[in-house]
């Protein structure tokens, strides 16, 4: 990961305050509809300090919590052990990932995408550890859809990349479609900049 230096300093800063300042019900929400379609042995990338653990279905085979950030992965832990399925916490960056093809069932992001540096690199290491009629479920804010906000989420771009770890202007359902998935937007909101999807491999 070209950047994870410069990411992993960033959120291993913003750890300590990270739940207070990204609470959201809406976040919520959306996490909870997309990860019930979450199934077998699972993958999240960007696991952050765990915000997700509790929308996950109970009936799961096991998560493994990837992240680059060490203090994320600290925080993530005590959430890690109140789940009734096996969890391993995994500190690396996302675009070679650290497992065998055929691994997973389901590869899980939330927010997570928008930073990535090579997303063509990353969607074929998803697609090498997927399974067999495996899925990528994914919450992601994208470019606007809107001419004019699209124009504006490419200028403030590379404040975003340095201050944020991420990329305002990023068309992740198509570079998704690109990398040879098939694509489904489950949810839109925010005029479109908030996508929920599920992504299989074509």
């Amino acid at each position: 990961m070209a950047n994870a230096r410069h990411v992993q300093r960033l959120y291993d800063r913003k750890a300590s305050g990270y739940d207070a300042a990204t609470a959201s019900r809406r976040l919520d929400t959306l996490r909870a509809a997309l990860l019930a379609h979450a199934a077998g042995d699972v993958l999240e990338l960007g696991v952050g300090t765990g915000a997700t653990f509790a929308h996950y279905p109970a009936t799961l085979g096991s998560l493994t919590a990837l992240d680059v950030s060490g203090e994320m992965l600290r925080r993530a832990q005590p959430r890690a052990l109140r789940l009734p399925f096996p969890v391993r916490l995994v500190q690396h960056d996302f675009q070679t990932l650290p497992f065998p093809a055929a691994s997973f069932d389901t590869v899980t992001s939330s927010l997570g995408l928008c930073g990535i540096p090579d997303p063509a690199r990353l969607f074929a290491e998803v697609r090498r550890v997927l399974r067999p009629g495996g899925q990528l479920l994914a919450l992601e804010h994208v470019r606007p859809p809107n001419a004019w906000l699209g124009l504006a989420a490419d200028g403030l771009d590379p404040l975003f990349e340095r201050f944020v770890g991420c990329h305002a202007n990023r068309p992740t359902p198509h570079l998704l479609r690109e990398a040879g998935f098939t694509v489904d937007l489950l949810e839109r909101r925010l005029g479109g900049i908030l996508v929920t999807l599920r992504a299989t491999p074509a």
